[in-house]
């Protein structure tokens, strides 16, 4: 077969090219110091990689979330810490006799301790409460408007004043009861000056609410043994800017991106909430498409984390989302035209409060810190500080009546409060060692994370980073050969016929 000067030229640069892509091959990948620059380097070797990198970016979300929640507890046992050393303080003022001046000078402190507490009780977390359970963006405790019964009394049912108090100063009302007998036959006088006035004896009505004034009402509860006697005291401490302290629910509230525009509120045949600690509710409806009274919904009593079962559209125009007797809560929807309706997922919210000043709920707060485990990061309000739920002591109504029994010269009340405020102290040390747990248990599950992130990025590396000092000694050999190639291209490409007929 005949050579052509073609066919030497195209197998010279052919060969030329080779050796030119594989040098600048080695080339990139000196500068990049990776074997995989392109999925078509190594196919199978970017899928690999493409699998390690979504690990560790797992691992990067989960280690973000334990840094957060570690944040959260660590905040949290500090805050925990200041106030069981402020309870400490609170309970020194009791423990000793002493003057009746001394009494007040401490029923001072013990106030101005209570504002401390409230307001550490408040704390933030950057723009979110600490305390407030799932209700992060409100304060779980306003200023406090507690009844206070003196330790003598003979009535041991529940006191609750309720009302927004709509004086512009502090004040102190206290109810005498003059003639004893329960709701309705008994009497009572009011005080607002400490005792040094009354007013004349008026009937305590059936309902067992007395009118203080200034917005508030004192309610006594028909679940106790005996019934009011003469003499008994009730205290009640206003401050200006108070909140309401009994049973409440707030107006329901439609999710910002719900299908249906219509209108929500309480059915006006709603009662009293009669729940004892506050709740989230929430309905979500399960289908869509459907007018009033033709969709399906479930109903969840705990925010949203478990749901009852799907009800049948055989409501009407509302919907019962607390079926306790008597205490029904119930929402009333109305349509803003022929064609509105319920869509999947459309969701509406209720937040119903029990008797007290906390204005939070007691929901957990979680987060994901591997595969199928979660942990809960915040202590609620309710349980620390109420006695509703896992709470042992109502703390602010025990510092009220701490500061009462002081003011009034009630040594056994004092006795009694000092006792609630032991309890309460230790109740809160016991969710600082908790929180201190979490964290350690957060701090091993960071480690383990660490580990993990460091051997697949071990793997990683071995897939797609090049071993530098064998590159370095690959690319000098192309490198040379490269140069013989331009050489011998040089002298082969200067020979002719002439060359040799010589």
């Amino acid at each position: 077969m005949r050579i052509t000067e073609n066919m030497r030229y195209g197998s010279l640069i052919d060969s030329l090219s080779r050796a030119q892509g594989s040098y600048g091959s080695l080339m990139e990948q000196m500068a990049s110091q990776k074997k995989i620059n392109r999925p078509s380097d190594d196919p199978v070797g970017t899928t690999r990689v493409l699998d390690f990198r979504g690990v560790r970016d797992t691992i990067a979300q989960y280690g973000r979330n334990i840094e957060n929640a570690d944040a959260w507890l660590k905040l949290s046992e500090t805050k925990l810490e200041n106030i069981s050393d402020l309870i400490g303080k609170a309970r020194e003022a009791g423990i000793n006799d002493q003057s009746s001046r001394t009494r007040q000078v401490l029923a001072q402190n013990v106030g101005s301790l209570l504002e401390e507490i409230l307001s550490l009780a408040n704390s933030k977390f950057g723009d979110r409460r600490l305390f407030a359970g799932s209700r992060t963006g409100e304060a779980p405790f306003g200023r406090i408007i507690l009844p206070v019964a003196r330790s003598a009394n003979a009535f041991d049912g529940s006191v609750f004043s309720a009302g927004t108090y709509t004086g512009t100063a502090d004040k102190t009302y206290t109810v005498r009861i003059a003639t004893g007998g329960a709701p309705g036959a008994a009497t009572c006088e009011l005080s607002e000056d400490g005792g040094a006035t009354w007013s004349t004896a008026a009937a305590v009505p059936a309902s067992g609410i007395v009118s203080l004034g200034d917005g508030l009402t004192l309610r006594f509860g028909d679940d106790g043994t005996a019934d009011l006697a003469a003499g008994d005291l009730f205290y009640v401490n206003a401050s200006a800017g108070g909140r309401t302290t009994d049973a409440r629910v707030e107006a329901p509230r439609a999710a910002a991106n719900n299908t249906f525009a219509g209108a929500v509120a309480l059915d006006p045949s709603s009662g009293r909430y009669g729940g004892d600690r506050n709740r989230t509710y929430v309905v979500k409806f399960v289908n869509g498409g459907g007018a009033v009274g033709e969709a399906d919904y479930r109903v969840s009593a705990d925010g949203g984390r478990t749901w009852g079962a799907v009800q049948t559209a055989s409501w009407g125009s509302t919907i019962t989302v607390d079926g306790t007797a008597g205490h029904e809560q119930v929402l009333r929807f109305t349509a803003s035209g022929a064609a509105d309706g319920f869509a999947e997922n459309d969701l509406f919210y209720v937040n119903a409060f029990a008797p007290g000043v906390y204005g939070g709920n007691g929901e957990d707060l979680s987060v994901s810190t591997g595969q199928g485990s979660r942990m809960v990061y915040n202590v609620t309000g309710e349980e620390a500080f109420t006695d509703r739920g896992r709470g042992a002591v109502d703390l602010f109504a025990a510092l009220e009546s701490l500061k009462t029994a002081l003011e009034q010269g009630d040594r056994q009340g004092v006795i009694d409060q000092v006792g609630r405020l032991t309890a309460a102290q230790d109740s809160i040390r016991q969710y600082v060692a908790e929180s201190g747990a979490r964290r350690n248990s957060l701090e091993i599950s960071r480690e383990n994370y660490r580990v993990l992130d460091d051997k697949v990025a071990g793997l990683t590396s071995a897939t797609e980073d090049v071993d530098l000092e064998r590159l370095v000694v690959e690319f000098k050999m192309k490198e040379t050969a490269l140069q013989a190639s331009y050489a011998m291209s040089v002298q082969i490409g200067r020979m002719s016929i002439l060359d040799y007929l010589r």
